[in-house]
């Protein structure tokens, strides 16, 4: 079963409520960035985190940097609350470059979400398909 889906193919699955859209960036790339619109927030490096996995130097650098609000426990709870109801949907992660995604669609897998796939090319490929603004 493949685990990665094409930038063009995930929009289509999600407008069509066939899936869900999961941006895995950590808040300061929203920031720099922009959000993605209706896709849900779970940062992953809080995920893997949470799940007690080790974080390699470069994420735990990434993490660093994005010093954690006080709601972000409470955000990120809410967040797997959401991820659990839909464990039998189509899970589509984006980061931005899709490096990230595909290791979290390969956790998420791991853990029961058969149907976790990484969007090819992340916000790089996402972000000209959107509308303006």
């Amino acid at each position: 079963m493949p685990i990665e889906c094409d930038a063009a193919e995930a929009l289509v699955l999600a407008r069509a409520g066939r899936g869900y859209l999961i941006d895995i960036r950590q808040p300061f790339e929203l920031e720099l960035k922009g959000v993605l619109p209706g896709a849900l927030q779970v940062p992953f490096f809080h995920f893997k985190q949470h799940f007690g996995l080790e974080l390699d130097d470069e994420e735990q650098e990434l993490l660093d940097a994005d010093a954690p609000q006080e709601d972000d426990a409470l955000n990120f709870v809410h967040a797997v609350q959401q991820l659990q109801r839909r464990r039998n949907s189509m899970l589509l992660l984006v980061c931005n470059s899709g490096r990230r995604s595909l290791l979290a669609a390969h956790l998420l897998r791991g853990m029961g979400y058969r149907q976790a796939y990484s969007v090819r090319g992340g916000m790089h490929e996402l972000a000209p398909l959107l509308p303006p603004g």
